[in-house]
């Protein structure tokens, strides 16, 4: 049984564990032994699958290596992503126009009534960006910090080609099945920091569930000694010691927030932290594929 579950794509599982759980709870919470078998087998792997099964001729910004990359080590960095220095420029001043204008918040933990602030733990300032709010449900729209921006047309462009990615992937691995997309413009003052967190942690609800996080920095004349690197805790997925649940990872290695990079890793397996900001302000533009 385990040799013919491992062979199914990672969608399949998950609908799979979401099947069972129904069952479960439609049995009032006594799932039969070949239920926890097949929950057991499908809990243990890892299913952020981005090599079994690509359709190479839809490769244009992915290639193996890099999807290799991105599976097994959980991240890979491109530099030169949009090779244009007066397009990053323009990108960086109209992120920075929106903070001096005030319009970004204060970041915070948690949602509704339980969200919290401590610059000590998190001292960057947000912005949702929503491009189409068609799109978006209404009660998003309406949450403190969201606001539609067309004001800011070269940061739409940059997102154009983060859509281009994000529509790629799904062509490229069709069994990843893109749900949507989330998008956040933060600034770091001098002294803001972010403590190691993970951008999500590993579950079962697919639609809710950022799998890849995609970071792009706009950070021009960035040198050693501004501060605010981004240090990502290295995984591997062939390592049998290091895992999702791994409290402790004592490897790591700094990305240097350095003009037109762009940083892409696995939101449920890679711990990270923004380093204490020196020089400011540290822009970067985060787009998350659910």
């Amino acid at each position: 049984m385990e040799d013919i579950i491992s062979k199914l794509p990672s969608n399949i599982k998950y609908q799979i564990l979401n099947q069972l759980n129904k069952d479960t709870a439609a049995t009032e919470g006594q799932p039969q032994p070949a239920t926890n078998q097949i929950r057991n087998i499908i809990s243990q792997e890892y299913l952020i699958d981005l090599c079994s099964d690509i359709k190479s001729e839809h490769l244009s910004f992915f290639t193996k290596d890099r999807l290799h990359q991105l599976e097994y080590d959980g991240y890979f960095v491109v530099d030169d992503f949009l090779n244009d220095r007066d397009f990053v420029e323009r990108v960086h001043n109209e992120s920075v126009k929106q903070y001096q204008d005030q319009l970004l918040k204060p970041a915070s933990m948690n949602k509704g009534a339980d969200r919290w602030h401590d610059k000590q733990i998190r001292g960057d300032s947000i912005l949702w960006i929503h491009r189409d709010p068609l799109k978006n449900n209404s009660n998003e729209l309406n949450r403190p910090g969201v606001e539609i921006y067309e004001s800011i047309p070269n940061v739409n462009k940059l997102l154009d080609r983060l859509d281009d990615i994000k529509n790629e992937l799904d062509l490229v691995v069709p069994s990843f099945k893109v749900q949507k997309s989330q998008t956040q413009l933060a600034v770091y003052p001098s002294g803001g920091k972010y403590v190691k967190h993970r951008d999500s942690f590993f579950s079962n609800d697919q639609l809710n569930q950022r799998r890849i996080t995609m970071i792009y920095y706009s950070n021009l004349n960035w040198t050693k000694g501004d501060g605010g690197e981004l240090r990502l805790y290295t995984y591997n997925k062939n390592r049998k010691d290091l895992n999702a649940n791994d409290k402790e990872q004592d490897h790591y290695i700094d990305i240097d927030p350095k003009a037109d990079r762009l940083l892409i890793f696995l939101s449920p397996f890679m711990e990270h932290e923004v380093l204490e900001c020196i020089k400011e302000p540290r822009v970067a533009i985060t787009t998350w594929i659910y």
